[in-house]
């Protein structure tokens, strides 16, 4: 690869983490938003926290900044809340 090439992904490699770190705090935000809707019963562990990656990966978060820290965002915020099933009434 030449020098030419490396300094082009080197700079469009920095043009996707910049986007995604001004992305990266509105996300950590509505991990803990929907950590608090776990908590409270209304919403299901599982779906909120897969639907947190596909969040991830549709802003380019997981491409940008790599699906382990997208994982260590979301696991810090779901770390203390034990599964349970949801309440009865949103369940239905």
């Amino acid at each position: 690869m030449s020098a030419a090439a490396d300094v082009t992904t080197v700079e469009l490699r920095e043009a996707r983490r910049a986007v995604a770190n001004s992305k990266l705090a509105e996300f950590q935000k509505q991990c803990w938003r929907l950590t608090h809707l776990v908590r409270s019963g209304t919403l299901d562990r599982a779906l909120a926290v897969d639907t947190l990656f596909e969040i991830a990966i549709a802003h380019a978060l997981v491409r940008a900044l790599g699906e382990d820290r997208i994982q260590c965002i979301i696991g810090e915020a779901f770390a203390d809340i034990a599964p349970r099933p949801m309440l009865p009434e949103v369940a239905a």
